[in-house]
């Protein structure tokens, strides 16, 4: 999956704001090109009862899906963080994974971001998640399809 530094310091600072409650937010750009990252949105996580879950408000999803759509984009995926726990998905996050979708997830320590990882669950069985490249790029480069 392909977005740019600054899309991702945008989610690194929405980790450190929410910390030690976990950020919630959605990636809008195109599946193609092994995924594209045109926008990150902040998302509201609903969840106030654990610091370590993140709940989407549905109506927050469906007015995202309509911004996107109307630039030409989709929701392609999710960012979440972890705080101070590993970039890696949770037994939670693979129960309500949605197949096809992009999961970005940052590990929050003390405030301070420390990595991001990728994933999308698996087309095969055992119900699993696989591990996607993030690549950072320079927006500049892309093409209008965002492609480089």
């Amino acid at each position: 999956m392909k977005m740019t530094d600054a899309m991702l310091k945008q989610i690194y600072a929405h980790g450190r704001e929410t910390y030690p409650q976990e950020c919630f937010g959605f990636l809008v750009g195109l599946f193609e090109a092994g995924g594209t990252v045109r926008d990150v949105v902040r998302g509201a996580n609903l969840e106030v009862g654990r610091n370590d879950r993140f709940k989407m408000d549905e109506r927050e999803f469906l007015r995202v899906e309509r911004q996107a759509e109307d630039s030409g984009y989709e929701i392609i995926g999710f960012y979440h963080s972890h705080p101070d726990w590993p970039a890696i998905p949770s037994q939670t996050d693979l129960l309500y994974a949605w197949e096809g979708s992009f999961y970005l997830i940052t590990s929050i320590h003390e405030e301070m971001p420390l990595n991001s990882t990728v994933w999308q669950i698996a087309g095969d069985s055992p119900r699993r998640f696989v591990q996607h490249p993030l690549e950072l790029v320079d927006a500049r480069e892309w093409d209008d399809d965002g492609s480089r």
